[in-house]
């Protein structure tokens, strides 16, 4: 009877063994947080009711057959109350449903912050870790690690919108972007692209003749690539209205210390903005430090001035500009006056322009005239000043504020005072070198330089030097250096440069010519 008792039992057991095996092959199985099912992807998707839409939509797309083929996925399934979005998305419904499954496994224990994970659309999805929530995109998984035989599921909180490339995103802004979307368009060049391209036979001569695929080739790619998936690169984006800002704040400038803005001005300005907003990095916690551009431009954050919450792209991010600012030493190539000027000041306010020290005489003075063929100028005569001193123990000098011509509407020629960006600024003057006294020469009570030998004719002689073409055209350079100076302040700003003689030198001098030409660090 013992035995008969063992029997059932033992048979019992057997059945009830065949029965859980039978069980788990159907059914999912719950461990801790995670559901493990032995189903393919396809299968297990078709026996959850709450993904019945998502599922109908893969099968209509014919997106069915890749959940069941050898091969893993992840697949980040969307409930059914939430694929109503799906026709509101602007995009072909299989381009979206493709951004809902990747190659590979990714269970949540290897999603990480800043993960990408390219998409069977081509498109990457973006991981970031909140605390315990993880956010995919735009996205928030709800349901994790629903493990399945070929891969794994996800339920997140809303359909999925793809990121566009920084590329894509720029060729479809509206026409408040215009300046800076055309400026960038119009470097582009379409080429034939014989990698991606068929033969499809060969003509009368021997040629092959392909089934061609053109690609669009720019040369901003090969500094950052914003059309490619697969790169993370930056751009910051003006608009019209801050670009056309930011060039009449520089024509205020120019008038200020009297230069023209001409064509030649905003092309170098244009290059300039098209060159310093593109990064083959992405530029994280933006204003924090001064970046360096893909093409080497310096972007101070401190001065141009960004909204910091960017906009994510496929490929990387964009921040858009609220002000924007060409640097001095891009748009400045020198600010220069000359100091026979002087002659447009009436009597009476050349005192509060110029403090005299041991002068005697200041007169205006015509030096040579020269020809220079090649700029179609002839018949140039220098002008200049002639200051005569004191002899003594007292030094000689002349301190002026910097002053311009300016003509009013009736063509009358006046002056006004020379103002100019702060920063620093290399000084450079000329004279006529002839017999002239050693000089020490202050800009803004600082002394810039001592013992300088002004009768030298090179670098001093007029504006014949530095900057000039040597046997071409030596008009209209710089001068020779006298030094590094600073403009303090936050605003445009006047200056006062002082020439004192030193003591047992020659008491007459004839300048011509101050040039400020703004360093690399005058921003």
């Amino acid at each position: 009877m013992k035995n008969i008792i063992l029997i059932v039992v033992t048979v019992f057991s057997m059945v009830m063994t065949a029965c859980q095996k039978k069980w788990a092959d159907h059914y999912d199985v719950t461990e801790g947080n995670e559901v493990v099912s032995p189903l393919n992807l396809l299968d297990y998707l078709k026996s959850k009711p709450e993904y019945s839409t998502f599922v109908s939509k893969l099968v209509e797309h014919g997106l069915d057959k890749e959940l069941e083929r050898d091969q893993t996925l992840t697949v980040w399934a969307v409930p059914n109350d939430k694929m109503v979005e799906l026709s509101n998305l602007g995009y072909d419904e299989d381009y979206i449903l493709k951004y809902h499954i990747n190659n590979l496994v990714f269970d949540k224990t290897k999603l990480k912050t800043g993960l990408r994970l390219m998409t069977l659309n081509g498109k990457y999805l973006t991981i970031e870790i909140d605390g315990d929530d993880v956010h995919v995109s735009d996205g928030t998984i709800v349901k994790g690690n629903q493990l399945c035989q070929n891969g794994v599921v996800h339920e997140i909180d809303q359909l999925l919108k793809p990121d566009v490339s920084i590329y894509d995103y720029l060729e479809d802004l509206g026409d408040s972007h215009s300046i800076i979307r055309d400026t960038i368009l119009a470097m582009n060049d379409t080429i034939f692209d014989p990698i991606n391209s068929i033969p499809v036979g060969v003509d009368r001569q021997g040629n092959t003749l392909y089934d061609s695929v053109y690609v669009i080739s720019n040369p901003i790619f090969q500094r950052a690539n914003i059309m490619s998936e697969f790169t993370r690169v930056t751009m910051f984006l003006p608009s019209n209205d801050v670009i056309e800002d930011c060039f009449e704040n520089l024509g205020v400038l120019y008038d200020q210390f009297g230069k023209q803005f001409l064509k030649a001005d905003s092309q170098i300005a244009y290059t300039w903005i098209k060159e310093a907003v593109f990064y083959n990095t992405l530029v994280d916690n933006y204003g924090n430090e001064d970046l360096t551009s893909a093409y080497g431009r310096l972007w101070k954050p401190d001065i141009q001035i960004a909204d910091p919450d960017y906009m994510r792209m496929s490929n990387g991010r964009i921040y858009n500009i609220t002000k924007l600012k060409i640097p001095n030493n891009v748009h400045i190539s020198m600010i220069k006056q000359l100091f026979h000027y002087y002659e447009y000041v009436p009597e009476a306010e050349r005192p509060n322009l110029f403090t005299s020290t041991n002068i005697t005489n200041i007169v205006l003075r015509n030096g040579p005239t020269v020809n220079f063929p090649n700029l179609g100028i002839t018949g140039f005569t220098y002008r200049m000043l002639e200051i005569t001193g004191t002899a003594g123990d007292t030094r000689t000098a002349l301190d002026f504020t910097a002053i311009m011509l300016d003509r009013n509407e009736a063509g009358e020629v006046g002056y006004k005072i020379v103002e100019v960006p702060p920063g620093e600024y290399n000084l450079y003057m000329g004279f006529e070198s002839s017999g002239h006294p050693y000089m020490n020469i202050y800009f803004n009570d600082v002394l810039v330089r001592s013992g300088l030998n002004v009768s030298q004719s090179n670098p001093w002689n007029f504006d014949r030097n530095t900057n000039t073409t040597p046997g071409v055209s030596n008009h209209n350079g710089w001068g020779g250096l006298v030094g590094t100076v600073n403009v303090e302040g936050d605003g445009m700003a006047s200056f006062r440069i002082k020439m004192e003689y030193e003591l047992g030198t020659p008491i007459r001098l004839r300048p011509y010519h101050w040039t400020l030409v703004p360093t690399a660090n005058n921003y």
